[in-house]
């Protein structure tokens, strides 16, 4: 069996220097998927690619400034 990397939330914010907020937004809003065990999320290396890879094609719309 492989053993695939995983990370939380915080651990995924601070190895790509943002804050955890931005995750959990990334989260919510649907462009990084996540994996949720119980109360706790978490995130593969698969689903970072996959979230870098919209973004980079640009397949996903940043709903951060939109107005509600």
């Amino acid at each position: 069996m492989i053993a695939q990397v995983s990370y939380t939330p915080t651990e995924l914010a601070q190895v790509l220097g943002v804050k955890p907020s931005t995750v959990y937004a990334w989260l919510s809003r649907g462009e990084l998927h996540g994996n949720k065990v119980g109360a706790r999320r978490f995130i593969t290396q698969q689903q970072i690619k996959e979230f870098y890879e919209c973004r980079r094609t640009g397949e996903y719309i940043d709903y951060t400034y939109a107005p509600k």
